[in-house]
């Protein structure tokens, strides 16, 4: 592909994406258990899980951590949770998925199982007495670096940030009131992880704006300002949601520009404070937004400060034109029918079953005999943009999609490494020569994964859950191949696809 098409291309994508977010605010979706009549009392955070599941902190003894299913439904309170999450996030990491989370009244931080099980706490006797005030610490809110790396904020307080590594050990403080950061209640912070090397963005709520600091302390700039009280912020894709207690969230995009806001409250009387009755409450309008999220959707998902408690949800109406891969401007055609007609199917396929469509579904199973094949397209692609959802089932699942050639984008467990690398390219002669970002906080385990996978001439780039998570330049990339469905062998695994899309680009 010629230059200036490919910079075309690039410039439709982010227009795209700027142009058309399109939200629905979902009325009465949060369904309370039996007896029930309120939430409770909010001054807290949201998250959610890498099942969907939502987890909402709550100033209740009985309750504190409650956790609703992806279309609002109560399940379950975490067991032994405290009652002063005032931020917290889940993420996932090598040894399983986490909450973190400070505690704003007992000044400890946790990390616990989803379950409640506690695996670290920090006292707040980690933090050397120069970096408190008045000898005490108010943390408000954390997040987890892609290495494990703990960023606590002191922001009721100090307006520190206090740095540990990831079994607890205390590394360093910065920020603070003085320059050059001069901040007046830095609220909420985040892992920009948009960035390479990751940063902080943070929410400088009695200033107005939102500020990027690097990881050593160093102050970059400010993202926006003019903001509502900016309390509370969470990123996804090329987005960062910010939520402002003075009743709005506002949508920025990497280099911070207004992509679309949600919820304006424009009554005085109504925002900023948790005493609204919900006699005033009206769909799609909030009143003070204290924690934010996104669901693997795209979905907004905004807690509200509040005595009785509330937790907006703004759909995501867009599809992929929210994310990063810009492929609602592509002509992507279904490679999946009814049959395996369109495909070089393997002999000995008709009596070992290892590739079947059912209802739309390409379940792979290799079976006893370990076998391991390609499921190669009949037709050949030279540029392409392709679509796909993979859910993993029984065994070590070790499958990928080749590109044109034997290079493949891998999906599961490396024979090799050992370990999961999916979305980073194996290329026959180097192995791996990149590793995916950001796979371990947005793969899911037991349900549906959206990918795409864009190869323009030698250069492969992947999206995970509408997220970029790799670009990688080929040496031994072909220009016209058919694409390939890999089934390991040597194990007993099995993997389902199901909308497989390509667009040929020009």
């Amino acid at each position: 592909m010629k230059p200036l098409i490919a910079l075309v291309i690039a410039l439709t994508i982010s227009s795209t994406l700027r142009a058309e977010l399109n939200y629905e605010a979902i009325s009465d979706w949060i369904k309370l258990p039996e007896g029930r009549e309120n939430i409770g009392n909010m001054h807290g955070d949201v998250a959610v899980s890498s099942a969907g599941e939502i987890y909402v902190s709550v100033q209740d003894s009985k309750a504190g951590l409650q956790v609703y299913s992806a279309d609002g439904k109560w399940i379950r309170n975490v067991k032994g949770a405290p009652n002063d999450f005032h931020g917290f996030v889940i993420r996932k990491q090598e040894d399983g998925e986490f909450i973190y989370g400070p505690r704003l009244g007992g000044g400890d931080i946790l990390k616990m199982t989803l379950d409640g099980e506690i695996k670290l706490r920090i006292p707040s006797s980690a933090i050397p007495n120069k970096f408190k005030k008045g000898g005490r610490v108010r943390l408000t809110g954390m997040d987890v670096a892609p290495n494990g790396d703990l960023f606590v904020v002191d922001g009721y307080s100090s307006d520190y940030i206090h740095h540990f590594d990831k079994m607890g050990k205390y590394l360093a403080s910065f920020g603070g009131k003085g320059e050059p950061f001069k901040f007046r209640t830095l609220h909420k912070i985040a892992v920009d992880t948009r960035f390479d090397p990751p940063r902080i963005i943070g929410t400088d709520r009695a200033n107005g704006r939102v500020i990027h600091m690097s990881n050593d302390g160093k102050f970059i700039g400010v993202v926006a300002d003019g903001l509502l009280m900016p309390a509370c912020v969470a990123i996804h894709g090329d987005l960062a949601a910010i939520g402002e207690i003075k009743g709005r969230v506002t949508l920025l995009d990497k280099s911070g520009k207004v992509v679309k806001q949600l919820g304006h409250n424009k009554n005085p009387k109504e925002v900023g404070t948790n005493r609204t009755p919900k006699s005033a409450w009206r769909t799609g309008f909030v009143t003070a937004p204290h924690g934010v999220a996104f669901n693997a959707s795209g979905d907004v998902i905004v807690a509200e400060y509040s005595n009785a408690g509330r937790v907006h949800r703004f759909k995501n109406l867009n599809g992929s034109s929210a994310k990063t891969s810009g492929t609602s401007e592509l002509d992507l055609k279904p490679i999946l029918g009814k049959d395996l007609a369109n495909w070089q199917v393997p002999s000995g396929n008709d009596k070992a079953g290892w590739y079947k469509i059912n209802n739309g579904v390409l379940e792979i199973r290799n079976g006893p005999k370990k076998k391991g094949s390609v499921l190669w397209t009949k037709k050949k692609y030279r540029d392409f943009v392709m679509e796909l959802d993979f859910r993993f089932g029984e065994g070590t699942v070790d499958s990928g999609v080749h590109v044109r050639t034997q290079d493949q984008i891998q999906i599961g467990i490396s024979g090799s490494l050992k370990r999961d690398m999916t979305c980073s390219p194996y290329i026959p002669g180097k192995g791996y020569p990149v590793e995916a970002k950001n796979v371990k906080k947005l793969l899911k385990d037991k349900d549906w994964n959206t990918m795409r996978i864009r190869a323009i001439g030698n250069q492969y780039t992947v999206w995970l859950q509408g997220e970029e998570v790799m670009t990688y330049k080929s040496g031994s990339a072909k220009e016209e191949g058919p694409i390939g469905i890999q089934l390991h062998g040597s194990r007993i695994m099995g993997i389902d696809y199901r909308n497989m899309k390509v667009a040929e680009l020009p």
